[in-house]
C-alpha cells in the first residue's frame, strides 16, 4: 500500500481528523476544473470526462475534490466521471452545513448539470449525504458506493459523551480553508438521523457498494480518535492491529515520545481543545474514562446502527472484502488498486442492469 506524509497517515488513523492539502486547482490532461452557480452559489467542481452513466465523486469533511484529481480517471472508460466540491469547503461557496442541505445541493447539482440519474461515491462523514439520497432521491440514485465501510456518522453517542472527547477532537481537527469551522459543522449536522434508523420498517431500494475489511467490518470501530491522538495506552491494541510500517513507527512515536506528542498538542489552533489534549495526555483516570464510554456506549451502538443500515438494504447492498485490517476509506487515494476493480464491477453491473 503506498504511504502518505505522516501527518496524513496520522489523520487516516484518527478516522475523522482531516488536514487538508491545497492542490494546484488548474485543468490537466485528466479533468478540467469547473464552476457552476447552482441557487446563487459557485460551486466547484472536476470533470473527468467519459460517456454513460453518470459518477459523482464527493469528498468529506475538510477537503475538496481535488482528492479525486488521480482516482477518477479511473473510472471514464466506461462513465462519465465527476467530483464536487461541496458548499462550504474549497473554493465553493458556503452553505448550511447539514445533512439535507448538503444533499439537496447534489441534486441540484445533478439536475443542472441535466443528469436523470447517477452513482454517487463517498467516504467518512458523507456517508450520511449518501444515504440521505438514496432514502429519498432513489429515483435519481442509480447506485451508492460506501468507500470506508458502513460508516454510521450520525450515532447520537458521539453527541452523549460526558467527557466530550467527540466534541474536543472535531475542535482540533485544522482545515487549510479558514471559512470551515468544524464546530459550526458538528452543530448543524448533529440532529441528522437517516429514516431506516428510527423505524426498521424503512427499506432503501438502491443497489449499494460498501468497501470492508476482510472481517466484513470497518476494523476502526474500537479505535477512538481523541486517545489515539495522545497516545493512550488504552490503543496500544489497535496501534498492534497495524503491520511493520512508518504508519505504525509514527502512532508509536506519538505514544512512546513525550516530546513528540506534546509538540503535536500544542500545535492545536482551537484553545479549548488545546487544553483539552494537554490535560488528556497527562490524566490516564480520564483516559479509562473516555476509553469506557467508547467501549460500552459508541462502540456497541456503533454495531446497531451498521445492522440497521444493512437490513434497511436487504439484498441491495454488496458487501465486498478486501484484504487489510482497518478500512479507513482512503484507500482510493492511497492504495486504489485494493478498491478500483470492485467498484468498476459494481458499476458495470448498473449499467448492464
Amino acid at each position: 500500500m503506498k504511504l502518505v506524509s505522516s501527518k496524513r497517515i496520522l489523520i487516516h488513523l484518527l478516522f475523522t481528523l482531516q488536514i487538508t492539502v491545497l492542490q494546484a486547482q488548474t485543468n490537466s490532461e485528466e479533468y478540467k476544473s469547473e464552476v457552476i452557480t447552482i441557487d446563487g452559489l459557485q460551486t466547484q467542481y472536476l470533470d473527468f470526462g467519459g460517456e454513460g452513466l453518470s459518477v459523482i465523486l464527493i469528498h468529506s469533511e475538510g477537503w475538496d475534490a481535488f482528492t479525486y484529481k488521480d482516482f477518477g480517471p479511473l473510472l471514464t472508460k466506461n462513465n462519465r466521471v465527476l467530483a464536487i466540491t461541496r458548499p462550504g469547503y474549497g473554493n465553493s461557496d458556503i452553505k448550511a452545513y447539514d445533512v439535507k442541505s448538503q444533499g439537496d445541493h447534489l441534486i441540484k447539482f445533478v439536475d443542472a448539470l441535466k443528469i436523470e440519474r447517477a452513482v454517487f461515491i463517498g467516504n467518512s462523514s458523507v456517508s450520511a449525504e449518501l444515504t440521505y439520497l438514496a432514502e429519498n432521491f432513489p429515483q435519481r440514485v442509480a447506485g451508492i458506493v460506501y468507500l470506508n465501510g458502513l460508516a454510521v456518522p450520525w450515532l447520537e453517542e458521539h453527541y452523549k459523551d460526558p467527557f466530550k472527547s467527540f466534541e474536543m477532537f472535531l475542535r482540533a481537527s485544522p482545515s487549510s480553508n479558514p471559512q470551515t469551522n468544524f464546530i459550526d459543522v458538528s452543530e448543524a449536522r448533529r440532529t441528522y438521523r437517516p429514516s431506516h434508523y428510527k423505524s426498521n420498517s424503512v427499506k432503501i431500494n438502491v443497489p449499494a457498494l460498501a468497501i470492508v475489511n476482510k472481517y466484513g467490518l470497518q476494523g476502526s470501530e474500537k479505535g477512538h480518535g481523541a486517545l489515539v491522538f495522545v497516545g493512550s495506552p488504552f490503543m496500544e491494541e489497535v496501534r498492534n492491529e497495524i503491520p511493520p510500517s512508518p504508519t505504525k513507527e509514527f502512532l508509536n512515536k506519538i505514544a512512546d515520545d513525550p516530546v513528540f506528542r506534546s509538540e503535536l498538542i500544542n500545535n492545536i489552533q482551537d484553545s479549548v481543545a488545546r487544553i483539552y489534549f494537554q490535560k488528556l495526555a497527562n490524566d490516564t483516570v480520564m483516559q479509562r474514562k473516555v476509553y469506557e464510554y467508547h467501549t460500552q456506549s459508541t462502540y456497541p451502538a456503533m454495531l446497531e446502527a451498521q445492522e440497521k443500515l444493512k437490513n434497511a438494504f436487504g439484498k441491495n447492498l454488496r458487501l465486498v472484502r478486501i484484504d487489510v485490517d482497518q478500512i479507513v476509506g482512503y484507500e482510493y487515494r492511497d492504495a486504489p488498486e485494493l478498491v478500483i476493480e470492485p467498484i468498476k464491477k459494481f458499476l458495470k453491473q448498473i449499467n448492464s442492469e
